[in-house]
Order: C-alpha cells, then sequence, then structure tokens
C-alpha cells in the first residue's frame, strides 16, 4: 500500500490558524511601519519649514493678512471635493446597482476619515457596505474605484493642458476655461445612447469638477503666503498631490504629498519651503473638515447598517415561522391521512 502524500495547499486546521496569525500579524507590523514612516515624513515638512520661516513667524504673518474670504475659502473647499467626489463615485456604482445619492455622499464621509488610516481602511469598509446592504458585487465595486482613479487621471491631464492654454492666453476671461471641458462633458453625456456611457461621462464630468476644486485650493494657499506661481505650475502640483493622496500604503497620503508638492515646487524654480507651509495649509483644513463630517456620517452608517441587520433578522425569522407552520401543517395532513385509512367501516355480513 502506498503512502498518500498531502497536498501543500491542504493545511491542517491547526496549521492553518496559524498561518492566518501569521498574515494578520505581517499585516499589522506592516500598517504600523508604514504610519510611521507617514508620521516621520510629516513632521520632517513640519520642521523644514519651521526652519525656513523663522519658526512660522512668516507663515502665520502671511495667513493673519490675508482677506477674511480667502481663509474661509481654504476651510471649506474640502467639501467641495468632498461633494464631487461622492457624486462621481454614484454615477460609477449606479451602473451596477442602486445606490441613493445621500447615502453616497455619507458612505464617502465616512471613507474619508477611515482613509486617513493606512490601506485606505475608508475604501475597502465603502465596498463591504456596498455588498452588504446595495447588493453590488465587490468586483463590481472595485471596478469602479479603479475607473474613479483613472478618471481622475484624465481629468488632470485636461486641467494641466488647460492650464497652459490660459498661460499663452493671458487674458482676464480665460479664468474661466477650466469649465468648459465640464460643460462639454456633461453635454456629451446627454447624447449617450446607452445609460452606462452616460453615467460614464457624467463620473468623468463630477471628476473634473474635483480636480479644479483642487486647483483652487492651491491657488488660495499659495496666495495667502504670497508665493507667486503660474496657473500652470498650480494645476501640475496639484495633480502631484491627488497622484501621493492615492498611495495605498498610507493615509491619505499623508508625509507623501508634502513632500511631493515641495519638491515639485522646488523643480519649478519655487520656494519649496513655502511650498510645503502651502500643503500643510490644505492638510490642516481638510483635517478641521473631515473629522466632524467623517465622525457624523460614521455614525449614520452605523445606524443604517444596525437598521437594515434587524430588518434583516426579522424576514429571516418570519420565514422560519412561516416553514414551521408549514411543516407542522403538512404533519397534520399525513396523520390525518393514515387515521382515515385505519378507521375503515366494518363489513357488512
Amino acid at each position: 500500500m502506498g503512502i498518500t502524500q498531502q497536498p501543500e495547499s491542504e493545511l491542517p486546521a491547526g496549521d492553518r490558524e496559524v498561518e492566518a496569525v501569521s498574515r494578520r500579524s505581517v499585516s499589522r507590523t506592516r500598517t504600523l511601519v508604514m504610519f510611521v514612516i507617514s508620521m516621520v515624513l510629516l513632521g520632517g515638512a513640519g520642521y523644514f519649514v519651521y526652519r525656513a520661516t523663522d519658526g512660522l513667524d512668516g507663515v502665520w504673518e502671511s495667513v493673519s493678512s490675508s482677506p477674511w474670504w480667502m481663509i474661509a475659502l481654504i476651510l471649506m473647499s474640502p467639501m467641495g471635493n468632498h461633494l464631487s467626489v461622492s457624486m462621481c463615485l454614484h454615477a460609477l456604482q449606479s451602473r451596477h446597482g442602486k445606490v441613493g445619492v445621500r447615502e453616497m455622499f455619507v458612505l464617502v464621509g465616512s471613507a474619508w476619515l477611515f482613509n486617513y488610516l493606512p490601506m485606505r481602511a475608508g475604501l475597502f469598509g465603502r465596498i463591504g457596505y456596498h455588498k452588504a446592504i446595495n447588493n453590488i458585487r465587490l468586483r463590481d465595486s472595485i471596478e469602479s474605484s479603479i475607473w474613479s482613479g483613472v478618471l481622475a487621471g484624465i481629468s488632470n491631464v485636461v486641467l494641466v493642458s488647460v492650464a497652459f492654454l490660459m498661460v499663452e492666453i493671458s487674458g482676464g476671461w480665460s479664468i474661466a476655461l477650466p469649465v468648459v471641458p465640464v460643460i462639454v462633458i456633461f453635454v456629451a453625456s446627454t447624447l449617450m445612447s446607452g445609460r452606462k456611457a452616460r453615467l460614464m461621462m457624467r463620473a468623468l464630468a463630477y471628476r473634473q469638477i474635483d480636480v479644479i476644486v483642487w486647483l483652487g485650493r492651491y491657488w488660495l494657499a499659495f496666495e495667502v503666503l504670497g508665493l507667486d506661481m503660474s496657473i500652470s505650475d498650480i494645476a501640475i502640483i496639484s495633480a502631484i498631490s491627488q497622484l501621493a493622496s492615492l498611495m495605498p500604503l498610507t493615509g491619505s497620503g499623508i508625509g507623501f504629498r508634502e513632500w511631493g508638492v515641495g519638491l515639485t515646487a522646488s523643480v519649478g524654480g519655487h520656494a519649496m519651503a513655502t511650498a510645503i507651509a502651502g500643503d500643510l495649509i490644505n492638510r490642516a483644513a481638510e483635517t478641521a473638515m473631515v473629522l466632524p463630517v467623517g465622525l457624523v456620517c460614521t455614525a449614520i452608517v452605523a445606524r443604517h447598517w444596525k437598521k437594515m441587520n434587524r430588518e434583516a433578522l426579522v424576514v429571516a425569522a418570519s420565514e422560519a415561522v412561516a416553514l414551521s407552520e408549514g411543516d407542522s401543517g403538512a404533519g397534520s395532513e399525513h396523520e390525518d391521512q393514515a387515521g382515515d385509512t385505519g378507521e375503515q367501516d366494518p363489513a357488512v355480513g
């Protein structure tokens, strides 16, 4: 009798548990390492700005002397990104299932908060919600998220091209040029015959709005700091910033985004420390928004999740009771039939 060799993939239950624990340990270690690296890079960026601006005196002086409306726009502008990204994802996800506009707004708000953690925890949480609540397959949600990134890349290429055109024209009316692609894309979406094609074009239009908001945020931050920079340079910096924010290993590109903005500005011949300070101002505005918005949205998502689970339990219990009653009725019927066959009339002699 030969000896049967156990395949390596078919590990005993104990070995599989050990392997699962080992993988979780490695994942946690990687997450911790990336979190530490991002915090070191963020702290280094802050220290670099601190040393280059005489203890931030120049930064505070520039901010305090800026018009109040510019400071207010810097603080509120992250909500423009929140709204445009929510609408983009709503259009993409609507190709695969039914998701409410307000529901998506709340989901993206919650994911916004959790994406500050490494490995983009908010993204995976949102995908899991769509699977459990909206009955949208995981691969469809992942595909929509990938398309969102692709559309962001396309939108940035369009905006950088428009920004270079604005520099060439240099007319006062050129400030309206970034809006032209948005109008063109929305009009094109109405001419599409297929529903999915229309939704994809709408998603692109909303992404185009998103990158315009990013451009405006950096323009405001650099204006506040007195950094003279062309609109084309700001568009390139904005694109680099968004690319760094998509890094999955760190939350919202913390640390990497700040240095990416500074290095890109220095290549263009601008003050690296001032550019980093501008990004830190935007980071502070994001944090001021993401904490209250993210916490409120997360509470709403959690409440809706519990409600849906309770309703599912009630439905399951009702089905179980109905099934039990059906089985009981069928059993009684069988008993009656058995009794009828036994109780025959006596034979007439």
